[in-house]
């Protein structure tokens, strides 16, 4: 038995889930209460099934999952810390099948405890040193308090070449170790070691843990350069997986249910001093795809708050692609400005800017003036919005060919608007942009675009191999033997319910779980064949995959995973990632892998299959949320809009049509490329 298992075994989820807050009633043999994910107070759309222990949110959430599932989505944890808390709370001692390396292990807790020593050591030096006078009175002009001081550890690095080494060394620290957390730097021509940190203000950078990890430092010296110097990359320092003030931020970034960055350590702290703590900094001029994923487990809503000089705006811009290729958004927009943002997927976020006055930045606007903050924060606009602005800023308005690059360059992000109403507010918006009178000049560039775009070489594209046949995953489900147990969802494998007029026969989930556990597997295995994936549904306007999509919370962990080895350039093996993974997720992997292999599957035409199942779970697990629905719903209430139960069956069965939509398109499209070429013609 896995550990997981054992925590399951030992759980009762209506005990967990009520531990934390949510008032269930008994409801026939499942309990339901209102939704904690999401604001409801009329209708309890939030059912957990004792049968099987698993929780589903029939409102607007339309999501579900096991236990590690809702203690992951109610805390905003990974799976890691759900089941250290879980375990604990199940008595069961986990087995960690990860080889220990005690050199390393006592090595990195070395370091930690040298950088916490060091933060100690500069943060007395700023309140007591006579030679950190300046750095006080630079302190006491920005208007940080005691209590900012303190919370941020802030310090002073003496204006010496060998003041930290000595001290240091006076306690039992060798250079390597100092050279190895870079509190020392190494001259290559001389050879020599020296204090790497002189005569600056002194910032450590906190992990998401809070441990002391690195320094940023502010140079005291009116033409000092670098105006600051962050510690170098090391085994605990890596500015790109950092994002400033997170360790203090979270809590209030999950109250909030926001994030506003902002590009620096000051402005970080001048927002916490005046009670604006949901604000992090990142740790360069463009965020990096590590940083987002740590942001992304805390908030869906960010709001970026950079500067509004034409670089700064250039930064955000970089962001926003970044962005755009590392979350998943289930909303409308996509970005696809040709030469600012890729279209490679949907954002999982509602990201949007906001512009400061000219020439101010957060700190100095919230020092002036702390109540307009967020009056400024309210204002922030959409993305596309944004996009229009930055690309038509200064554009010259006698230029024609000006016009149509920057033209070219919003298009493609507005034609992918699928709701018609706002795809004509933008398509207006940047007429009037470009002042061009006549908005069906733009629909013409766009329809143009498009077909330039279509007969251009694909070999800039991700190869698309060729599919499977269109029924290797039927979407037609048979119901199973009337004595099957229970689905995953609590609902017995067959029964008759009344609703929509008639009698329905209830579909257990036959396939859904099969499909999930092979999805899994053949991403760990192929790791390519993800990103394919994820490209092949955001073609026919399918969401890609993410954790949503999985019940179990070990495969929810395994998906970001199999994210990261898609962008690798050469991944470990299988037996070496199981080495790397905590027990309970290489248990998981062993389990799939024990499994047999799907056989006769080309390796060509994986990514299609992959695909077209993830199209078939998705409408299985549609065919079950709808039917429990009907038995939720009251007679003749499907008329009834204001209803959250009548409205989450509606979107429900509009999903339902794009997926089948989707799916035929992708069948038809991959019958072609069988038969020979786009045109489904044999090549001569």
């Amino acid at each position: 038995m896995t550990d997981t298992q054992e925590i399951k075994n030992r759980l009762d989820l209506v005990d967990v889930v009520t531990d934390y807050g949510v008032q269930l009633r008994k409801s026939g043999r499942n309990y339901t209460g209102f939704c904690p994910f999401h604001p409801n107070t009329r209708t309890p759309s939030f059912y957990v099934f004792p049968e099987t222990q698993t929780w589903r949110c029939f409102g607007a959430c339309a999501e579900g999952g096991d236990v590690f599932s809702f203690v992951m989505k109610k805390n905003g944890w990974e799976f890691k810390e759900a089941l250290v808390d879980l375990a604990k709370r199940a008595g069961v001692t986990l087995e960690d099948s990860r080889p220990k390396d005690a050199v390393h292990e006592a090595a990195e807790a070395r370091q930690i405890a040298l950088l916490d020593t060091a933060a100690t050591y500069y943060q007395q030096l700023l309140i007591h040193a006579p030679q950190a006078e300046a750095a006080r009175r630079y302190v006491a002009g920005r208007a940080l308090s005691e209590e900012t001081v303190d919370a941020f550890r802030l310090g002073f690095a003496l204006d010496s070449y060998e003041a930290t080494r000595s001290h240091f060394n006076a306690q039992g620290y060798s250079d390597d170790e100092l050279l190895a957390v870079g509190l020392l730097s190494e001259s290559e021509e001389r050879g020599t070691r020296y204090d790497r940190f002189r005569n600056r203000l002194m910032i450590p950078i906190r992990d998401l843990d809070g441990r002391v990890v690195g320094f940023g430092a502010r140079t005291l010296d009116p033409e000092g350069v670098p105006k600051y110097l962050n510690s170098p990359q090391s085994m605990l320092f890596d500015k790109g997986h950092l994002i400033f003030g997170l360790d203090m931020a979270r809590r209030h970034i999950r109250d909030k249910r926001e994030v506003v960055l902002v590009e620096g350590y000051l402005d970080v702290m001048t927002a916490w001093q005046h009670g604006f703590r949901n604000v992090v900094a990142q740790m360069g001029t463009s965020l990096t795809e590590a940083q987002l994923r740590l942001l992304q487990k805390q908030t869906k809503r960010f709001i970026l708050a950079l500067d509004s000089d034409a670089a700064g705006a250039k930064a955000t811009l970089r962001s926003l692609q970044l962005a755009r290729e590392t979350l998943d958004r289930d909303l409308d927009v996509r970005f696809n400005a040709r030469g600012l943002v890729q279209l490679e997927g949907r954002l999982n976020a509602d990201i949007r800017i906001v512009t400061l006055p000219e020439g101010q930045d957060p700190d100095s606007l919230i020092r002036a003036e702390p109540d307009a903050w967020p009056r400024l924060l309210a204002e922030a606009r959409p993305v596309v919005e944004y996009v229009i602005q930055v690309v038509t800023a200064d554009l010259p308005r006698d230029d024609a060919k000006a016009k149509s690059a920057a033209a070219d360059q919003v298009l493609p992000l507005i034609d992918d608007i699928a709701d018609p109403v706002e795809r004509d507010h933008y398509l207006n918006k940047l007429a009037r942009a470009l002042d061009i009178g006549d908005v069906n000049s733009l629909r013409l560039a766009a329809t143009r675009q498009k077909k330039s775009q279509a007969r251009r070489p694909t070999h800039s594209r991700p190869v698309e191999p060729r599919p499977t046949s269109p029924d290797s995953f039927p979407s037609d489900f048979v119901p199973p033997e009337p004595d099957a147990p229970p689905d995953e969802f609590g609902t017995p494998a067959r029964s008759t319910i009344n609703g929509g007029g008639g009698k329905i026969a209830s579909r257990r989930l036959r396939h859904s779980t099969r499909l999930e556990d092979n999805f899994i597997r053949q991403c760990l295995e192929h790791p390519g064949a993800f990103s394919t994936v994820n490209y092949l549904l955001s073609r026919h306007k399918q969401r890609e995959v993410t954790a949503i999509d999985f019940i179990r919370g070990e495969d929810k962990a395994l998906l970001a995973i199999i994210a990261e080895r898609a962008t690798l350039p050469a991944v470990a093996t299988i037996d070496e990632l199981c080495d790397s993974l905590d027990s309970a997720l290489a248990q998981r992997v062993r389990t799939l892998f024990a499994k047999p292999s799907t056989p006769g599957m080309k390796l060509d035409r994986l990514p299609d299959s992959l695909a077209l199942s993830v199209l078939d779970w998705r409408l299985e697990k549609i065919r079950e949320h709808n039917t429990i629905l009907k038995q939720l719903l009251p007679s003749g209430s499907q008329t009834e809009f204001s209803d959250e139960l009548t409205r989450s069956y509606i979107e429900q069965v509009q999903e339902m049509k794009h997926i089948n939509r989707a799916r035929d398109a992708m069948s038809a499209a991959g019958r072609r490329r069988s038969n020979g070429g786009p045109d489904g013609r044999k090549p001569r």
